[in-house]
């Protein structure tokens, strides 16, 4: 009699046929991961999955059920946090292309919405070729087309639409 742990029908079902490609990619779950420059904390990433395929050319990690990502100052403070539905990121350059209901917000509650977006390590700015939206407390801007630094206290939009509020004494004089 063969022992029940041995029965050729549980070896069978053990038998899964693993494609080369599956084994190059490797996945985890609740993953945190910290961006450092130079001994500083510069950004924390969170994602519930984690993709990596280290194959790809250039290689890259997929986060694909949702990412928060916080921006840090040099104390430690949370300058940004940015909240999107997907994320590729890019192992190589530390750059990061986030997707599906992007939205940022700084430390003064100023929003930015849009579709898309890559945050470029080396020049430490977010873009987007994608419309945009941004709320400053009552004022709401839209765009398509946006580059601004981290914390985004330099915001530059292109095809910028919507009402900016501005102080009397910044208007120009008329005539």
């Amino acid at each position: 009699m063969i022992p029940s742990a041995c029965k050729e029908d549980t070896i069978s079902q053990s038998n899964k046929v693993v494609s080369k490609d599956e084994l190059l990619i490797d996945r985890a779950d609740s993953v945190t991961v910290i961006l450092s420059k130079e001994g500083h904390t510069k950004a924390r990433l969170r994602t519930k999955e984690f993709i990596q395929n280290e194959e790809a050319k250039p290689p890259y990690l997929d986060m694909n059920k949702g990412l928060r990502v916080e921006f840090y100052d040099d104390s430690m403070h949370v300058e940004s946090v940015l909240t999107a539905r997907t994320a590729r990121f890019y192992t190589q350059s530390n750059n990061i292309l986030v997707q599906d209901s992007v939205l940022v917000v700084n430390d003064k509650g100023e929003q930015l919405k849009t579709q898309q977006m890559v945050w470029n390590n080396s020049l430490q700015k977010f873009y987007t070729q994608k419309p945009v939206q941004i709320i400053r407390g009552t004022s709401i801007t839209y765009g398509t087309g946006l580059e601004a630094n981290r914390d985004f206290s330099w915001i530059r939009i292109f095809n910028q639409t919507g009402t900016i509020p501005v102080e009397k004494d910044q208007m120009p004089p008329t005539e």
